[in-house]
């Protein structure tokens, strides 16, 4: 029974606005009942008196069924008895025939739109008691037959029977209905759920473009309240300026996600992610991600690779953008464009020296005070580390870029104070102008370039404009460098020797290792010339290992074969060298390898590369030095040390008097001072000294006159090829004064 009992409908689960519907139509029903029936009657000739009052009921039902103070199961009730009153008129006036009894089965099934067990009983009760009441006190009321006449319950039940069997195919339907309704009602809470509570914008907008349904993350999207949002349309949310564009936009059905601006209540403009799916009642739901963090993000990405975190101003990036731009306004007009290359000199040791704080505040400083001088339009960037990059456009000619390039430089010539102290820089410029709409800014910046190292070669702290003659020596420069990073791995690179002598008895105690370059095509090639592209493009440190290796087993099998276990060997050691960190396992790795004594090795630093950063090169000289080498410092007096840095710089052994010097010796009393000076200074620091670039007997004696205890020049021997150190040393005497000449000319490299 309980199973029974739950598989029936519950009824009255209506919506309120359906009930109403379906109410007004019923009650529509029932009053064209009411007019319908006398007309009906009249037909079938009964009086008007008969009709009317056959009416009555059925008016008196219709008006109940209207009285909006009772509840909706009364007016139900009310229109369930009007209608089945109908029924029952409608047999009687058809004097009982069995077409009219159709009636009520119409009208059950119509009852049955109600949903609800009170006026639906009404109406099976109102049969069953009708055909059986009726069919015994008046018959021919009820029915046409005899059998009807002779048993009026009996017929009754028979129709009841058909009601029912309708009753239960209108129940079926009628739970049916609900459970559908269930699951819509589950449907819409789960909808309702979803879009209240959804994380991202949702709204419902009607055919007109008037928001009809918001949820709250819309609402804090927006910054409008819901009440605010509901019925505003749709294009107040969009920027004035935007509103011809989203009108097409929207115009399409479904385009997909499109990224798009909106207003705030405050006036801001946000970003969102916009998305409508179009209903089938011409509503559509609108869906909005706010996306505004990502793109504040974006642009700042954009900001970020389009300009230099450092200074502000643009970077290489931008800088081609506005160069670009620049050749395009300019050039078809016949005015000239330039672009300037600008180094920093020496920027290096500042950095190294004061920290990169200090450095990086230096950078910002004279990023702000190139901007300065600099006309409207003009263009500053920052190429990387201290190179900056300016495009002058609205030129005349070459003068009037050269004159604002005198401005930008006259702007660093005031000293920048950093953490309490005075800094003072220059800068080495290049310059290059053009005035053809075709030409290429990489090109141009590349042509700027080589000026500026021109300026460098020349002596830095100048101005060079570019010419045809740079370009083939940055050709030149490009294809050395290319090629020089295979000269290793094919046997190009070779080592010669100069001897170093004794002065007192000119014996051989020690030889440099010089390297040379022998190109395939340009034949030998001067270590002036290869050696900075080395250091510049950090090859240095491989062909400086290698040297350190070539020079160690060299001293090793000339010590052995000629029984010199004293003979020191020399090799120089480049700026970039002595900042790697693979330097000293270079050394000793060498050392190893070939057997040698470290005592025997002797590493040659100059003084301007201890200079660039005197912390950094004690520590390395020391870890050297526990190694057992000897100590350098080639071309002192040119470096600018001071006695107190050269005192820091112990552990060396030896300081080189660089040739500038020695060059004056017999000429220039100055220089003959300063040599002497530097003697005293070494032996009283318990250093020795070697003179470079001895070219002639008188300098030889000189330097002997002032005690200097070694040299090493061409009035010795010049640089020479292993096998003519091997003759030479073969060729000298036992210890003991003697002579030193060089091998004749086919011995030689």
């Amino acid at each position: 029974m309980r199973a029974v009992i739950a598989s029936l409908p519950r009824g009255k689960t209506l919506p309120p606005r359906v009930w109403a519907r379906r109410h007004r139509t019923l009650v529509w029903l029932v009053w064209a009942h009411a007019v319908a029936l006398p007309l009906f009657g009249l037909a079938q000739g009964y009086g008007l008196g008969h009709v009317l009052i056959d009416a009555l009921p059925i008016a008196f039902f219709g008006g109940a069924a209207m009285l909006p103070s009772r509840s909706q199961r009364f007016r139900a009730s009310m229109v369930s008895m009007g209608l089945l009153t109908s029924s029952a008129i409608l047999v009687h006036l058809w004097g009982g025939q069995i077409e009219a009894h159709f009636h009520f089965f119409v009208m059950v099934t119509i009852l049955a739109t109600y949903e609800e067990w009170l006026p639906y009983l009404i109406a099976v009760g109102y049969v069953v008691l009708h055909h059986g009441t009726v069919g015994v006190l008046e018959s021919h009321s009820a029915y046409s037959h005899q059998a009807a006449y002779e048993n009026p319950w009996k017929w009754a039940a028979i129709h009841g029977t058909f009601i029912v069997a309708l009753c239960i195919a209108n129940v079926v339907g009628w739970r049916m209905n609900e459970d559908l309704r269930d699951e819509m009602r589950g449907s819409e809470e789960r909808f309702r759920s979803a879009f209240e509570d959804a994380p991202i914008g949702m709204a419902i907008v009607d055919g007109g473009g008037a928001f009809a349904r918001v949820n709250e993350s819309f609402s804090t999207t927006t910054g409008y309240s819901i009440d605010d949002l509901v019925g505003m349309k749709m294009v107040e949310l969009v920027p004035q300026d935007a509103r011809e564009e989203y009108r097409h936009t929207w115009s399409e059905r479904d385009k997909g996600e499109l990224e798009r601006r909106f207003m705030r209540a405050d006036g801001s403009i946000g970003w969102g992610l916009w998305q409508r799916t179009t209903a089938s009642d011409g509503q559509f739901l609108l869906q909005c991600v706010d996306i505004s963090e990502r793109k504040d993000a974006e642009q700042q990405l954009e900001l970020a690779a389009r300009a230099d975190a450092l200074t502000g101003v643009p970077n290489r990036t931008r800088f081609l953008e506005l160069l670009r731009e620049s050749i395009a306004i300019w050039a078809p007009s016949d005015r000239q464009v330039a672009v300037i290359f600008l180094d920093l000199d020496d920027f290096k040791i500042i950095n190294d020296s004061l920290g990169h704080g200090p450095g990086d505040r230096l950078l910002a400083e004279t990023a702000r005070r190139l901007e300065r001088v600099l006309r409207p339009g003009d263009s500053l960037a920052r190429f990387g580390g201290d190179e900056f990059t300016i495009c002058l456009g609205d030129l005349a000619d070459g003068d009037h870029a050269l004159r604002i390039t005198e401005r930008l430089l006259g702007v660093l010539r005031p000293p920048f104070v950093l953490d309490g102290e005075r800094r003072y820089l220059t800068a080495s410029v290049g310059i290059t102008l053009t005035g053809s709409p075709d030409a290429d800014p990489e090109e141009l910046l590349r042509d700027a370039d080589a000026a500026m190292y021109r300026a460098k070669e020349l002596g830095k702290a100048r101005c060079e404009v570019f010419d045809e003659s740079m370009r083939q020596r940055a050709v030149e420069r490009l294809e050395l460098e290319t090629s020089l990073r295979g000269a290793l791995e094919r046997n190009e690179l070779r080592l010669v020797y100069q001897p170093k002598v004794q002065l007192n008895g000119e014996r051989i105690v020690g030889v440099e290792a010089l390297l040379r370059w022998d190109h395939p095509t340009h034949g030998t090639i001067p270590p002036l010339k290869f050696i900075p592209l080395a250091e510049q493009s950090g090859l240095i440190v491989p062909i400086g290992a290698w040297v350190v290796e070539e020079a160690c087993r060299a001293a090793s099998h000339w010590q052995r074969e000629f029984e010199r276990d004293d003979l020191i060997i020399a090799v120089n050691l480049s700026p970039r060298q002595l900042g790697s960190t693979e330097l000293v396992d270079t050394v000793r790795n060498a050392i190893e390898d070939s057997g040698l004594a470290p005592s025997t090795l002797c590493l040659e630093v100059t003084e301007s590369a201890l200079m660039a950063d005197i912390t950094a090169a004690r520590e390395t000289l020391h870890e050297l030095k526990d190694l057992g080498v000897m100590l350098a410092v080639d071309d002192f007096g040119v470096g600018h040390a001071s006695l107190k840095q050269l005192k820091q710089l112990l552990p060396v052994d030896m300081l080189k008097i660089d040739k500038s010097f020695v060059d004056g010796l017999t000429t220039d009393i100055e220089d003959r001072a300063i040599i002497e000076a530097v003697i005293i200074l070494a032996g009283s620091l318990g250093l020795d000294t070697v003179a470079e670039g001895v070219e002639d007997a008188g300098q030889a004696d000189a330097l002997r006159d002032l005690h200097c205890r070694l040299a090493q020049g061409y009035h010795f021997s010049r640089p020479v090829t292993p096998d003519a150190i091997s003759a030479l040393l073969d060729a000298e005497p036992e210890p003991g004064p003697g002579e030193v000449r060089a091998p004749d000319r086919d011995a030689r490299a």
